[in-house]
This record gives structure tokens, C-alpha cells and sequence, in this order.
């Protein structure tokens, strides 16, 4: 047996991931080299955790309004003013998500809500996209002509996977859509881009948690 160490280099180091078009994956291999033998060769697979850092910048509020006139078979106008309290969040942490929405038409509408991520590849100077929703929720129906202040709390699942925008190849981003469900008409939506962060806040000396989207082939 011959025990070591090593330590992972000072780097900007993106997390582990895995996606059905492309992968970040970490590999320590062993060599053992005899005279006169094949060397031996093994190797395993481990879990890098980006720490992520929210700035400044990320911790303002994001606030955005949009006004949509009715057609065809409604009358009148809906407009919309939402405003989430930062961009950026943990895993498990609740996103409050506050909405004012004016319904000046002749038909009730309905708050939706969808967080999802967009995954970008990059390769022999070509990008692939790929979006995935991670959780969507529907809002009490607002009646004609009538305005409401409409708070909502959306916790960001445990295991969704970190933001990564730290990567030349590989970009996951995400998004929330806030939009307005009408009956025959095009909804309403307002997007605000969100940040990601793991909720593992511990020591360096202590275990980090696995990423659940990562598998070992």
C-alpha cells in the first residue's frame, strides 16, 4: 500500500456535470510501473463542488413590467410588474418572487411560474442548446377587472445542479419565467436570469456532497 495526498489545484475548477450532450468530469489515475512487467493502470472518478460566490451585484433586486392588449375573443389589457429580491440563491433556499398584476380585461388570468435551465455546448465552433425545466407552479386565477399583489415563495430543489459559467465549453444557466396564463391570446411572461450556488457552506476539511446529476460511467 502506498498512501498519499494531493491537493486539488488553485483554480477556477468548474463542478462536475453531466447532461445528455456533455460532460465535466475529474479522473485520478494510479500507475504502477515494475521492470520487465505491463505497468498497471487504475483510476477512479471524484466529484468536484464549484463553491460559487454570490458578488454584489447579485444580491439586488431584479424588477421588470410588462403591459399586453387584448384581441379576438377579449377585450381590455393585462399588465404585469414583478420583482424577485436577488439573482442569486442557493440550493434549498426559497426565491420570493412578488408580482402585481392588473387585469383590466373581460376574462380572469392566471399566474404560472417555471424555473428552468439552459445548457450550452460549444464544439468546433458550433453551440447546442438544450433546455430542461426543474419545477413549475400555478397561482390563484385573478377575475376581470380587478388588481391583486401576488406573493409567492419558490424553494430551489436541493438537487438541482449548480450554476456554471465558469467553463469555455459547457454553460448551465438558468431562468425564471413568470407569465400569465390567457385564454386564447399569447401569454405574458417577464425572465429573469438566476444564479445558482451550493448550499454546502462547511470547512475544507469536511466531505463535499455529491452532485446528483453527476454518475459515474
Amino acid at each position: 500500500m502506498y498512501p498519499f495526498t494531493f491537493q486539488i489545484p488553485q483554480q477556477d475548477l468548474p463542478s462536475s456535470f453531466k447532461d445528455s450532450s456533455g460532460k465535466i468530469k475529474y479522473t485520478l489515475e494510479a500507475n504502477l510501473s515494475r521492470s520487465m512487467r505491463v505497468d498497471s493502470k487504475a483510476k477512479t472518478h471524484f466529484t468536484v463542488v464549484h463553491k460559487g460566490s454570490c458578488d454584489l451585484t447579485l444580491m439586488v433586486p431584479q424588477r421588470d413590467i410588462i403591459d399586453k392588449k387584448m384581441n379576438l375573443f377579449s377585450s381590455g389589457s393585462v399588465s404585469m410588474e414583478v420583482t424577485i429580491d436577488k439573482s442569486c440563491f442557493f440550493q434549498g433556499e426559497d426565491m420570493k418572487v412578488v408580482a402585481y398584476i392588473q387585469n383590466r380585461s373581460s376574462q380572469s388570468v392566471r399566474p404560472k411560474y417555471c424555473l428552468y435551465k439552459k445548457c450550452s455546448y460549444f464544439a468546433k465552433s458550433k453551440r447546442r442548446v438544450e433546455t430542461k425545466n426543474i419545477l413549475k407552479e400555478v397561482g390563484d386565477s385573478i377575475p376581470p377587472f380587478t388588481g391583486h399583489n401576488v406573493i409567492r415563495f419558490i424553494t430551489i430543489p436541493l438537487t438541482t445542479c449548480e450554476s456554471i459559467l465558469n467553463c469555455n465549453i459547457i454553460k448551465a444557466e438558468y431562468r425564471l419565467k413568470v407569465y400569465l396564463d390567457v385564454k386564447y391570446a399569447s401569454d405574458p411572461e417577464i425572465k429573469f436570469p438566476v444564479v445558482i450556488v451550493p448550499a454546502w457552506q462547511g470547512s475544507d476539511e469536511e466531505q463535499l456532497p455529491t452532485n446528483p446529476e453527476f454518475e459515474e460511467n
